[in-house]
């Protein structure tokens, strides 16, 4: 790890990764757009699935010095538009067939799911499988922080100066500069103050 670190710092080592990230770009062209490819970076092993639902299909938006980890899974065929210093985990899963918006200035940690859609289930006369999906966007604002494995379900917006907990599973609405946890994940402080019981 300290060795990959150095690498990264050194001329060489920039290099590689610019040149890397221009040709992950050209390869998934149309999928991906970005404001600034010198502050770029998609680590090796990420990997873009573009889905066809109805009629669309994937698109990225990459703001600047956007850092996107080795083994990051990107798919759908919604939007995924990222803010610009965010850096995204390895082995962290963004899906979208609706619309995932992350701000600038957000941390994901590793082995996160954020994920604007679900199986419909709603007949029992028939397999889940032929019921189709149900979406809703998702909404991480600014200067937000995202634990380890922590899962972000459709239709939540989480507010400027969250923190959400390792291993959260956040299936509501996020209130500015308040810290979730647990499943489901509820308000367990905020950056201001304790929660009073």
């Amino acid at each position: 790890m300290k060795y990959k670190l150095h690498f990264v710092k050194t001329r060489l080592g920039k290099m590689y990764y610019r040149l890397f990230t221009f040709f992950k770009i050209l390869g998934n062209y149309p999928y991906i757009t970005f404001e600034s490819y010198n502050e770029t970076t998609i680590e090796p092993s990420v990997t873009i699935k573009s889905f066809k639902f109805n009629k669309n299909f994937l698109r990225i938006k990459l703001r600047r010095n956007v850092y996107i980890n080795n083994y990051v899974l990107l798919q759908g065929s919604g939007i995924i538009e990222v803010g610009e210093n965010t850096y995204i985990g390895s082995y962290s899963i963004i899906g979208s067939n609706d619309s995932v918006k992350i701000g600038k200035n957000v941390m994901i940690a590793q082995s996160v799911s954020i994920r604007d859609t679900d199986h419909n289930f709603s007949s029992i006369d028939m397999p889940m499988i032929q019921q189709g999906i149900v979406t809703s966007p998702i909404i991480i604002n600014d200067d937000v922080w995202i634990g380890y494995g922590a899962v972000i379900t459709k239709g939540v917006t989480i507010g400027n100066g969250a923190i959400i907990a390792a291993n959260a599973v956040v299936t509501k609405d996020v209130p500015p500069y308040s810290i979730m946890g647990g499943v489901p994940a509820k308000v367990i402080k905020t950056r201001t103050g304790n929660i009073e019981d």
